[in-house]
């Protein structure tokens, strides 16, 4: 077992991958369980026929994909089935669920290719897992800013789509609070373990690495309420939604992460910035330079959702949690997959 821990320490990315295979894995054998169980077929038999139809396409086609076509073919549709988390494979269309909002996120605005809008998201959870749900619709954001759905709440939701790991909801989608009662709740946020030069934008991940480089922090002003910038006139400060306000001070702070395969940009918010140092600190020169000694060149977790930064062209991350690498929680972890 001594040797064991010297593979991980050296090659820390063996484990992430290994965990990420096993988590894709639980959800292909809990999709193939479904279409065992609703085409009333062995599932030897269901495998059988993906492994088929994956020779058949030359291989040019993974196994979750192999078995939604299989499912097809069954004359298996998910339209009125309400389905688990671990369920879910991308590319799934016209997906039914039923779950516990966990985490709340703060409506954004985005001005993209001459289109501006609103998103919410949140991660939802039930007892086999837990994800992202996007918000594109302006009567479900709405929803969201009026508080009518809200962390803690239960929800049932209709006619969503999986993109790569993430279940978005478009016009066509419904969104409503149930009145179902979930028991053992999956309520810690599921990330998979990926490299940098792994990663795409909308993915949900966790990285592992050196920060090797650490900016000067930056503030700004936001709605006390929505948490929105405001904009500044010579009468104060306004928020488009909530008129006139006192604005709430807002840190922000970026770094530099490296694990070995390539460098991306990381970016917290104050909330997730308090993990690792009082937003208070950021003011003082002298604490924020013992702070800046400390941690360049420390390894970190960092949890968040990849973004495209339109300005630059490149990749970031959005943190949602960051923490120091504890090496035995590690090596516990992979001991476990084993």
């Amino acid at each position: 077992m001594k040797f064991l821990k010297v593979i991980i320490v050296l090659n820390p990315n063996n484990s992430y991958k290994a965990l990420a295979f096993l988590l894709s894995m639980q959800n292909y054998d809990s999709l193939v369980e479904k279409i065992a169980e609703l085409a009333n077929i062995d599932r030897e038999e269901v495998e059988r026929r993906i492994e088929a139809k994956k020779a058949k396409l030359s291989g040019l086609i993974s196994k979750e994909g192999a078995a939604q076509i299989v499912a097809a073919e069954l004359g298996i549709t998910f339209d009125n089935i309400l389905l688990k988390i671990s369920e879910l494979m991308p590319g799934m269309k016209k997906v039914n669920l039923v779950g516990e909002i966990i985490e709340m996120f703060p409506v954004r605005e985005y001005n993209k290719n001459n289109r501006q809008g609103k998103i919410g998201s949140f991660v939802i959870a039930d007892e086999t897992g837990n994800l992202r749900v996007v918000l594109w619709d302006t009567s479900h954001i709405e929803l969201i800013e009026r508080e009518e759905i809200k962390k803690g709440d239960v929800v049932e939701i209709k006619n969503a789509s999986m993109r790569d790991n993430e279940l978005h909801l478009s016009g066509f989608s419904e969104i409503k609070k149930s009145d179902k009662v979930l028991e053992n709740v999956k309520r810690e946020i599921i990330a998979p373990r990926k490299s940098i030069k792994e990663l795409q934008p909308g993915q949900r991940v966790e990285v592992r690495g050196v920060i090797v480089q650490l900016f000067n922090p930056r503030f700004f002003n936001v709605c006390p309420e929505c948490l929105k910038k405001v904009v500044q006139d010579s009468n104060g400060f306004s928020c488009a939604e909530h008129g006139r306000v006192q604005p709430k001070e807002r840190a922000l702070l970026n770094f530099v992460l490296d694990d070995g395969t390539e460098t991306i940009r990381v970016v917290l918010f104050s909330e997730q910035i308090e993990k690792i140092i009082p937003e208070e600190d950021l003011k003082n020169p002298e604490k924020l330079e013992i702070f800046r000694k400390d941690y360049l060149g420390k390894e970190v977790l960092v949890k968040g959702v990849v973004k495209k930064n339109q300005l630059f062209n490149n990749m970031e991350i959005i943190g949602e949690n960051i923490e120091e690498v504890d090496v035995d929680k590690l090596i516990e972890e992979l001991e476990k997959s084993l």
